[in-house]
């Protein structure tokens, strides 16, 4: 424990100083210091250093490890942690978990260079090895819920979990320490400064997930009245990571500024990657406009901090931020997906890698390495995987047989027995994947998907004639067996393909003919079909078509009058053509990132506009940009490597598998994709059906103000 700090006399006020090294520092004036600690590092972490310093010292005071003059005592500290990387979000996960949870030794390499007594000081609250409380707020707790089970935090000393909203029902454990976890937003800083001015736990190491204003960080001083704060330190995670390149953020549309926040969360995300990016966004949507334009004023702001300084060293050419609006491509979310984690979501939804069935709950993480394996496989070679796996099982337990045992030495004795544990584990994991893929089957077999899922791909790939097309559909409106969703799905896909009024009459009447259709769709489900083709974006500049092209290239043979057997459904071989005929669609973000990678300028990828941060125009010169993927001064040779995606207005799964794969093929790239939310169909279609809903508001709104203008014209006219 730190010898107590004097407290400062009330006149005295606070003040704010930086150095570039760790210092002592001295004890009678209570200021914060903060400093980045820069070292060959990818990972971004940042302290802020709390101590007291005599009033009388002029400013600006550089303080010295040796200054004659005062008693030096350090209070809190910080380092920056390094891994050789690219982008990798398991890898930020990893070590945001030591630095919350472990604490290493080593680390304390980097300041025993500068201080040895320091080091020494260090070195022996490290060893000390106490149990403690995790005390987070809502934000970070689902952060940390997705990122870290309980067996891990067990294992790391962490016995009891709290939620500082829930502060009236904390109990007092002054024999504990506490890790606080929480974002710097104002409602969870005011909680912990009420928290700290009357502490439940002995000591605490509090860690933000963003950056913190000096004003807050000068707050929690204030509120510190028992010295009980050791550290303060900044992760930037302020984002859930799903997978180890695919993100989520959690978007708040409820407060006053969304936008800014969305901003600083993405912000969050660069610093922990140490990137600083080109940003490139549709330039069709105000809303991504408006989120670039804050995110550029959030990175070239925090440069002034030193935040952003250096991030992209070594690099030939920038990283690219590409900002997506999902308005733009509203088909993606609606087709049927056939691999095997989309289809998990699709059918039972992944919620903080919580999956819920029938009878119990499951998780899936990448941990599980069936799961890590088989989690972009296409469901006919997810069951020959499931199949292998199940067999491997029982050639395992057959030699590991009671049977076995008699004819076996006792060192063969002690080694199967051994084995007994991890046997456990593999047959709870093939239950637990027999689950998973036995719920997928009854879903398939309930919403007669084989049929619903070709008819998909025959619509939006353009594999068959128009009235061929809509004599199918018509079939399946008619049929009582499929159900409103998909039903809605087909009409919403064959509208976008084919423009046809009086085909949209017609559509709309087999789906609110009530001995057809069970239960009949609601009324903003119908104005979603009438209004689809206004609301959303179904083709910009000529792309869908080109788009949709390129997909039924050599595949129309595909489909013939006569029904295809089920081993031939998914095609396994080492063709380059895509012979799946579930899997024919490809999402419109191929084609995009399709065109950054190879530096493709055509016309029909001219639909992104530009931003570039100060901190890369010094760095690479002001000729960056504006070609999808120029490099340094423009060069059509320099592409990037590094590629972050975000959907605004939510992300898919068959996204994320798209990218793993681009990412995969191209050793060159490092590619991740996030979103403010991962959809699934039945979540698109409410959110489509609410922003139609909206739109109508709006309109229904301007409409009677118009009439109400108009109707004061006419009062002032007769009274004139």
């Amino acid at each position: 424990m730190l010898p107590k700090i004097q407290k400062p006399e009330e006149n005295n006020k606070t003040k704010f100083i930086s150095f570039t090294y760790f210092v002592q520092v001295p004890i009678n004036l209570y200021i914060s210091l903060s400093k980045n600690i820069h070292t060959n590092t990818d990972i971004y972490i940042r302290t802020h250093i709390h101590t007291y310093i005599p009033p009388h010292v002029p400013t600006p005071f550089h303080p010295t490890p040796h200054h004659p003059q005062f008693p030096f005592l350090l209070s809190y500290f910080i380092f920056f942690f390094f891994l050789k990387m690219t982008l990798s979000l398991t890898k930020v996960k990893d070590v945001y978990f030591n630095q919350l949870f472990l604490k290493k030794i080593q680390t304390l390499s980097n300041i025993r260079e500068q201080n040895d007594s320091l080091a020494l000081l260090l070195q022996q609250q490290y060893q000390q090895k106490r149990p403690r409380v995790l005390l987070l707020d809502n934000y970070t707790a689902a952060i940390v819920s997705v990122c870290y089970t309980q067996t891990q935090l067990l294992s790391n000393d962490i016995i009891l979990i709290e939620v500082i909203e829930n502060q009236n029902e904390l109990r007092s454990m002054k024999h504990l320490d506490c890790t606080v976890y929480i974002k710097p937003c104002r409602e969870s800083l005011q909680l912990l400064c009420k928290e700290l001015s009357a502490p439940h736990y002995q000591r605490y190491n509090i860690f933000f997930n963003n950056t913190v204003s000096k004003i807050q960080i000068e707050q929690l001083a204030e509120a510190d009245e028992y010295e009980s704060v050791e550290s303060v330190i900044e992760l930037f995670q302020d984002y859930m990571i799903l997978n180890d390149s695919f993100f989520s953020i959690k978007a708040e549309q409820k407060l006053v500024n969304p936008v800014q926040l969305e901003a600083e969360s993405i912000a969050s995300l660069l610093l922990a990657l140490k990137k600083t990016p080109i940003i490139k966004y549709e330039s069709n949507s105000m809303e991504l406009k408006r989120l670039g334009s804050e995110l550029l004023y959030n990175i070239n702001s925090n440069s002034n901090n030193n935040l952003f300084d250096d991030l992209n060293r070594n690099a030939d050419a920038p990283p690219l931020l590409l900002l997506f609006d999902r308005k733009n491509d509203p088909i993606t979310p609606l087709i049927t997906p056939w691999t095997y984690q989309s289809m998990i979501h699709e059918f039972l939804k992944i919620e903080k890698n919580v999956v819920s069935l029938p009878e119990k709950q499951v998780i899936i993480t990448e941990d599980d390495q069936f799961y890590k394996d088989s989690m972009y496989l296409n469901y006919g070679d997810l069951n020959d995987k499931f199949k292998n796996y199940v067999d491997k099982y029982k050639s395992e337990t057959k030699q590991s047989s009671i049977e076995n045992l008699k004819t076996q030495s006792l060192s063969e004795l002690k080694k199967v027995l051994t084995q007994f544990p991890e046997l456990k584990k593999f047959s709870l994991n093939i239950l637990t994947h027999l689950n998973l893929i036995g719920e997928l089957d009854e879903h398939i077999k309930r919403q007669l998907l084989w049929e619903v899922g070709e008819l998909e791909q025959t619509i939006v790939c353009g594999l068959d004639l128009q009235q061929n097309v809509k004599q199918r559909l018509l079939e399946i409106l008619e049929g009582k067996s499929t159900t409103t969703e998909n039903k809605l799905k087909l009409v919403l896909l064959y509208i976008y393909k084919f423009h046809n009024p009086t085909d949209l009459s017609l559509l709309i009447s087999k789906l609110q003919d009530a001995n057809l259709t069970s239960p009949l769709p609601t009324q903003s489900q119908i104005e979603l079909v009438r209004k689809f083709t206004t609301t959303f974006s179904t083709d910009t500049n000529g792309e869908t078509n080109n788009h949709q092209q390129l997909q039924q290239q050599g595949l129309a043979n595909l489909f013939g009058n006569k029904k295809v057997q089920f081993e031939n459904l998914f095609n396994r071989n080492t063709s380059s053509q895509n012979d799946n005929i579930y899997l024919q669609y490809t999402p419109r973000l191929h084609d995009i990132l399709s065109a950054v990678i190879g530096n493709d300028h055509s016309e029909r990828h001219k639909i992104l506009s530009t931003l570039i941060p100060d901190k890369v125009k010094q760095q690479y010169g002001g000729g960056v940009g504006p070609g999808p993927g120029s490099g340094a001064g423009g060069a059509p040779n320099s592409l990037p490597r590094d590629i972050i995606v975000y959907f605004k207005g939510g992300v898919t799964y068959e996204e994320a598998r798209l990218v793993h794969e681009l990412s995969a093929s191209n050793k060159r790239l490092s590619i991740i994709i996030g979103g403010d939310q991962v959809l699934n169909s039945s979540q698109w279609l409410d959110k489509m059906c609410s922003m139609v809903s909206r739109e109508n508001a709006q309109t229904d709104l301007n409409d009677e103000t118009e009439s109400h203008v108009q109707n004061r014209s006419e009062l002032l006219r007769d009274i004139l």
